[in-house]
Protein backbone atom coordinates (compact mmCIF):
# COMPACT_ATOMS: atom_id res chain seq x y z
CA UNK A 1 0.00 0.00 0.00
CA UNK A 2 1.33 3.57 -1.21
CA UNK A 3 2.36 5.66 2.07
CA UNK A 4 0.54 8.53 -0.19
CA UNK A 5 -2.68 9.82 -0.97
CA UNK A 6 -2.85 12.43 -3.95
CA UNK A 7 -5.29 14.93 -3.90
CA UNK A 8 -8.85 13.73 -4.66
CA UNK A 9 -7.87 10.49 -4.03
CA UNK A 10 -10.47 7.51 -2.66
CA UNK A 11 -8.94 4.22 -1.84
CA UNK A 12 -10.25 0.82 -0.11
CA UNK A 13 -8.00 0.69 2.88
CA UNK A 14 -9.62 -2.11 4.13
CA UNK A 15 -12.72 -4.36 3.72
CA UNK A 16 -15.48 -2.10 4.29
CA UNK A 17 -13.56 0.86 4.90
CA UNK A 18 -12.85 3.75 1.98
CA UNK A 19 -10.31 6.26 2.93
CA UNK A 20 -10.91 10.08 0.82
CA UNK A 21 -8.58 12.70 0.96
CA UNK A 22 -8.87 16.37 -0.92
CA UNK A 23 -5.85 18.38 -0.38
CA UNK A 24 -7.02 21.56 -1.50
CA UNK A 25 -10.03 22.00 1.10
CA UNK A 26 -8.05 19.91 3.86
CA UNK A 27 -11.07 17.13 3.86
CA UNK A 28 -9.91 13.67 5.12
CA UNK A 29 -12.24 10.93 6.21
CA UNK A 30 -12.36 7.76 6.14
CA UNK A 31 -16.14 5.55 5.14
CA UNK A 32 -17.06 2.54 7.37
CA UNK A 33 -19.51 0.09 6.45
CA UNK A 34 -22.02 -0.77 9.00
CA UNK A 35 -21.03 -4.18 9.43
CA UNK A 36 -17.39 -3.85 9.57
CA UNK A 37 -15.44 -5.72 12.25
CA UNK A 38 -13.46 -4.09 15.00
CA UNK A 39 -10.16 -5.83 13.55
CA UNK A 40 -10.83 -4.54 10.14
CA UNK A 41 -11.07 -1.27 12.01
CA UNK A 42 -7.90 -1.22 14.00
CA UNK A 43 -6.16 -2.13 10.60
CA UNK A 44 -7.55 0.61 8.46
CA UNK A 45 -6.57 3.00 11.21
CA UNK A 46 -2.73 1.62 11.25
CA UNK A 47 -3.03 2.02 7.53
CA UNK A 48 -4.07 5.74 7.77
CA UNK A 49 -1.78 6.51 10.10
CA UNK A 50 1.26 4.93 8.10
CA UNK A 51 0.38 7.52 5.40
CA UNK A 52 0.63 10.37 7.64
CA UNK A 53 -3.20 11.21 9.16
CA UNK A 54 -4.58 10.32 12.11
CA UNK A 55 -8.46 10.56 13.46
CA UNK A 56 -9.78 13.38 14.81
CA UNK A 57 -9.31 14.25 18.89
CA UNK A 58 -12.95 13.22 20.59
CA UNK A 59 -12.93 17.14 21.02
CA UNK A 60 -12.14 18.15 17.34
CA UNK A 61 -15.34 15.29 16.14
CA UNK A 62 -16.33 12.08 16.65
CA UNK A 63 -17.77 9.92 14.32
CA UNK A 64 -21.18 9.92 12.81
CA UNK A 65 -23.84 8.00 10.63
CA UNK A 66 -24.29 8.96 7.36
CA UNK A 67 -27.85 8.44 5.61
CA UNK A 68 -27.12 5.06 4.47
CA UNK A 69 -25.70 3.66 7.90
CA UNK A 70 -22.25 4.08 7.23
CA UNK A 71 -19.63 5.81 9.59
CA UNK A 72 -18.11 8.71 8.70
CA UNK A 73 -15.04 9.37 10.85
CA UNK A 74 -12.61 12.58 10.03
CA UNK A 75 -9.26 12.96 10.15
CA UNK A 76 -6.40 14.95 10.20
CA UNK A 77 -2.31 15.44 8.84
CA UNK A 78 -0.30 13.80 11.81
CA UNK A 79 1.25 16.31 13.62
CA UNK A 80 4.72 14.71 14.29
CA UNK A 81 6.86 16.30 17.64
CA UNK A 82 11.10 16.54 17.87
CA UNK A 83 10.52 12.63 19.69
CA UNK A 84 8.95 11.18 16.76
CA UNK A 85 11.15 12.54 14.38
CA UNK A 86 14.11 11.21 15.97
Amino acid sequence: MSATVSLGDTMRVAEGVVLYVNEDEWDYHMTLDQDVRPNTVRSALDAIRAMGLEPLDEDEGEPFFLDDGRIRMELARRVFDSEEAA
